[in-house]
């Protein structure tokens, strides 16, 4: 069982360590060493996976929040600019 959980979690990691890496490398940086990273990425893998999954998911619900928030805002500006045009002045 935690075999399965440690290779989940190296596999996690790599994929995100070679799209990091992705992008570094078609913004032109230079000095980057992969072998270093995937030692740590082999050791710390178990610890490393749980923490970025959380942290992704703290953003993406961040995200949804800052959506949803700006959504129910149009909408109340929207019924605002509807309510406007049937007062009888």
């Amino acid at each position: 069982m935690f075999l399965t959980y440690y290779i989940i979690c190296i596999i996690y990691c790599f994929y995100q360590l070679f799209t990091k890496y992705q992008e570094r490398y078609n913004d032109g940086m230079i000095g980057l060493s992969p072998g270093l990273d995937s030692i740590m990425v082999v050791a710390l893998a178990w610890l490393l996976a749980p923490i970025d999954f959380g942290m992704t998911w703290v953003s993406w619900y961040k995200k949804a929040e800052e959506a949803r928030r700006r959504q129910s805002d149009i909408t109340l500006d929207v019924k605002a600019i509807r309510n406007e045009g049937t007062h009888i002045q």
